[in-house]
């Protein structure tokens, strides 16, 4: 499998991801902070971690590989987004046919935490930028777990 984590900072759910899909596996880890993607890059060579890539990406554009991935993942990230919409869009041209998007953020409704968008907010920025919500997890009690694909009509 072959993964992108857009806004991957540090690098905190990059090693988890990499350690999941394995060495046959590949992940992108995107920021736009390339200091952050200097540190995991440093971790991948004391840890002898080969199967992670750094990307750094634009305010709008993640630059991965063109129709590469299988996934996307954004963890506590797309709050920050400066253009969430734009790079959603981009970021559709990364994607493997079947390709998708998990978001995982907290649930504002949940933590009184305003600056994190809410369920209904995250659903109408992934419509407008031509998605659709595949699937919805419950099992989190303070965090929202959505899957997204490029919609297909």
């Amino acid at each position: 499998m072959v993964v992108g984590e857009a806004g991957a900072g540090r690098g905190y759910f990059t090693f988890k991801l990499a350690r999941r899909v394995g060495e046959v596996g590949r992940i992108y880890a995107n920021d736009i902070d390339a200091g952050a993607l200097a540190q995991v890059r440093e971790r991948c060579q004391t840890e002898g971690v080969r199967n992670v890539e750094t990307v750094v990406g634009q305010v709008d554009d993640p630059r991965f590989p063109t129709r590469a991935l299988d996934l996307v993942m954004m963890v506590y990230a797309l709050h920050d987004f400066a253009h969430p919409a734009a790079f959603l869009q981009n970021l559709k041209a990364y994607l493997k046919p079947d390709g998708r998007v998990v978001i995982l953020d907290q649930n504002p409704e949940a933590s009184g935490d305003g600056h994190f968008f809410s369920r209904d907010r995250l659903v109408t920025v992934f419509r407008e930028s031509g998605y659709d919500l595949v699937q919805e997890e419950g099992f989190l009690t303070k965090d929202l777990l959505l899957v997204f694909r490029p919609s297909r009509s």
